[in-house]
């Protein structure tokens, strides 16, 4: 749809009727409340100072959540609390005075009125002088938890107002000092408690919970007509681009994304409990889709904005905040003037917190993706991946006009910078047309079209689950790899064997990772290979590892950490698990392979150790899962490498003896660990036979030339390889002597390297240091101590 219509919907939406707001205040009688607490008794309202001090005597310093953690923090949060389970609340009045508070509120907050709220105690809080709470926003408890309920006590006291904000407003409440306060607001608006600047506040927090106790009445008047003339509209026109440039007309969009105001959880996240306008809003697209033939249903969107921004304080200083010392005089100087906190030279800082006063200029990107989605059929919801483009796009609310709940700038950097990073987490309603249902769910990777294609498939509708599948070559990309798309993986897979179309099964399975694979998917992908053959299998399988020399870290390692289990159970299983096999440990082999000789290159001693070491335990696995054939062309490339190789291969030796009844005799993979062992004891003996350093040789291996083939390297070899030359004191300009000590320090040579400052042009002085003598008794060391183990643990068989 275009712009234009796009517009017209947010703003039919906006038009709509507003039901509430974010929060409210209601004031009640104190004597509707009776409240007890274990240690002191029945409180008297008002509360005056010395029963507010036998309180503290009973509370504990209050905690707060942050990500997974719970805290105790008094820079955040200052305040006393006490535990539900230690107040007892009752009075003649108070549950028909808090049904009635509650019904306002279900009013005032714009909550549905098929919606009944309860009112679950969570703590008693007590705040002193000085006392506070930063500006936070509260986690959601419970599944049912739509916000929260500050009942403030009666107290004489100063200060210690809460402010409660949401969209860019903010109001501010004060407790009564001689009335119960109830203030109630949503779970995701941002709010905090100021300094008590005399005397004492005293409050109960409750949880707010929503419970459904009838359908929605979904005939309501409204905007409905035109909102549905709105959809049909934007489903029929071809998708408008930002930058068209001239490009030609596209398809219609596949779905209509319109974002909501509010936060909510997976757990949360239900038509009947949305908030305030978002009720309002999405009953009314709830309603315009029916009589548009679309479905509907509710997501959870991950938003990313970057904005040309600039500091308050220095809107016209295009270099940003960070001073640069471009006056610096000192020809000689190393950098030290431009070293910023993180010691980068001329860096600029990259900073995290709170930006909300920074002037915001021109968009420069933004990103949205879809996370999570509830089911049309409303029984509960899945995990997606799905970008959203700008032509998906719809809201009433900007961005902009809420609070990210995190911001990153980034200062002027010479071609960039001056951005500002906003992220936020906002619900949405996604739309689509009914007749596109299976390809809207199945291009977020969805679970539920590989359950349709599987139920047609068990009802011998083959050539229509066949059509179906067809239907998704233009959209079924990226489903992701490792355990989360294992549950996705295994269903696609059951319909690639089931589908008995070559073509269509690959590209059905072509998306994911190799990561993905695990043992249970064994018996489908053996399958797989006998109905489709082994040529099939090789392209598939190829597939799932991405492009030759693509990178590969962690995840790919711990998988390969599995594929001896998973090959077993391949070639264990009915059908061709070989077929599958071979290509497995192969293609892992092409992808360890140049890592080997990429570690093999480096000059540093102590790095490249590190990297082949590392590399040791993965070629353990890699060579348990192999094959008579594979087998050998991976021990013949090892035995064919340089001698530092030894540092891999003795890793990868000791990581299979620590289990040696994963290596059963006459198993390729005993063969190739035997052979790889004899190989490095012929090598390591060999090794000892060179004669010791003399007490006065120097020498040291030629770091070689660089890239740049300058006349400095062949100079620096001539004095690492000299026997008899320890020192060398060598002029050079500030550059050439940066140069020498790049190439000193990449190479990590025992060798020192500073800079007498006399003189035009400074010298640079070079010592050989007496680490030349101890590397060399070290290494020897570590030969001999290898050469013991491997003739202990892996002795050669007798002729």
């Amino acid at each position: 749809m275009g712009q234009g219509a796009r517009k017209r919907l947010a703003e039919l939406l906006d038009d709509a009727e507003r039901r509430g707001d974010f929060s409210t205040r209601v004031e009640m009688p104190a004597r509707s409340l009776r409240i007890e607490v274990d240690g002191v008794g029945e409180l008297p309202l008002p509360l005056r100072a010395p029963v507010t001090r036998k309180l503290i005597a009973q509370a504990r310093q209050a905690r707060f959540g942050r990500g997974e953690q719970t805290l105790t923090d008094t820079g955040v949060r200052d305040t006393w609390e006490i535990a539900p389970d230690r107040i007892t609340l009752g009075g003649s009045d108070w549950h028909r005075t808090l049904n009635g508070v509650l019904d306002g509120v279900r009013t005032a907050l714009g909550l549905p009125p098929t919606t009944v709220l309860h009112a679950q105690p969570h703590a008693l809080l007590v705040y002193g002088k000085g006392q506070f709470f930063l500006p936070h926003q509260d986690s959601e408890k419970d599944d049912r938890m739509v916000g929260t309920l500050v009942v403030s006590l009666p107290s004489h006291h100063t200060g210690g107002e809460l402010v409660v904000e949401h969209t860019g407003r903010s109001v501010t409440y004060r407790a009564s000092r001689e009335r119960l306060t109830f203030t109630a607001f949503y779970a995701d608006c941002r709010h905090e408690v100021k300094p008590v600047t005399s005397g004492y506040r005293i409050t109960l927090t409750m949880n707010l919970l929503a419970e459904p106790v009838r359908p929605a009445d979904e005939t309501g008047s409204g905007p409905v007509t035109d909102l549905a003339h709105c959809l049909t509209e934007h489903f029929a026109r071809p998708a408008e681009q930002r930058y068209a440039y001239g490009r030609p007309d596209t398809m219609p969009p596949n779905r209509l994304v319109y974002l909501l105001d509010h936060e909510y959880t997976q757990r949360g996240l239900s038509w009947d409990r949305l908030k305030g306008a978002d009720a309002t809003r999405a009953a009314l697209l709830r309603q315009a889709a029916g009589r548009a033939d679309c479905e509907a249903v509710l997501a959870l969107a991950e938003v990313k904005e970057t904005w040309d921004a600039v500091p308050p304080d220095d809107r016209y200083d295009y270099y940003g905040d960070v001073e640069h010392f471009d006056d610096c005089e000192d020809e000689e100087c190393e950098g030290e003037c431009l070293l910023d906190p993180d010691s980068e030279p001329g860096a600029e800082r990259h900073r995290s917190g709170d930006f909300s006063d920074y002037e915001l200029n021109d968009l420069v990107d933004d990103e949205t993706t879809l996370g999570w989605w509830t089911r049309p059929d409303g029984t509960g919801g899945e995990r997606i991946s799905l970008p959203v483009s700008y032509a998906e796009l719809c809201a009433t609310t900007e961005n902009k006009d809420l609070t990210p709940y995190q911001s990153e700038y980034e200062g002027y950097m010479g071609n960039y910078g001056n951005t500002l990073d906003r992220w936020y987490r906002r619900a949405a309603v996604v739309l689509w047309p009914g007749e596109h249902s299976f390809a809207a769910r199945a291009e977020a990777g969805s679970e539920g079209a590989m359950r349709e294609l599987q139920a047609r498939l068990d009802t011998r509708e083959t050539e229509l689950a066949r059509t179906l599948a067809r239907s998704l070559a233009p959209i079924w990309k990226h489903q992701g790899a490792g355990p989360a798309a294992a549950d996705l993986f295994a269903a696609t897979l059951r319909v690639a064997v089931g589908l008995g179309e070559a073509d269509t099964a690959a590209m059905l399975l072509a998306p994911f990772g190799v990561e993905t694979l695990d043992e249970r998917h064994a018996p489908d992908l053996a399958a797989a290979a006998a109905r489709y053959g082994r040529r099939w299998t090789r392209g598939t399988v190829g597939n799932w590892f991405g492009p030759a020399g693509a990178c590969t870290g962690a995840d790919r390692a711990a998988w390969i950490a599995s594929l001896p289990g998973v090959c077993a159970a391949l070639r264990t299983s009915d059908g061709d698990g070989d077929a599958v096999a071979t290509p497995l440990v192969e293609n892992a082999w092409q992808a360890i392979e140049p890592q080997l000789i990429n570690w093999l290159g480096v000059g540093h001693e102590q790095e490249r150790r590190a990297g082949l070491e590392r590399l040791g335990p993965t070629l353990t696995h890699l060579l348990r899962a192999t094959g008579p054939t594979t087998a050998d062309t991976i021990t013949t490339t090892l035995c064919g490498l340089p001698d530092t190789a030894l540092e891999c291969l003795l890793p990868a030796l000791r990581a299979a003896a620590r289990r040696p009844a994963t290596v059963t005799d006459g198993t390729p993979a005993a063969r190739a660990f035997q052979a790889l062992a004899d190989h490095g004891q012929a090598r390591l003996a060999e090794a000892l036979t060179l004669p010791v350093r003399a007490a006065d040789d120097w020498s040291l291996a030629p770091a070689g030339s660089c890239r740049s083939g300058c006349d400095l390297c062949p100079g620096l070899d001539t004095f690492l390889t000299s026997r008899t030359r320890r020192n060398m004191e060598w002029p050079l300009a500030k550059d050439r002597r940066h140069h020498i000590h790049s190439r000193i320090d990449l190479a990590g040579l025992p060798v020192s390297h500073t800079t007498r400052r006399e003189g035009r042009p400074y010298t640079l002085v070079l010592t050989k240091t007496n680490e030349v003598f101890t590397r060399e008794r070290a290494a020897r060391h570590h030969t001999e101590t290898g050469l013991a183990w491997l003739r202990e643990k892996w002795p050669r068989p007798r002729a």
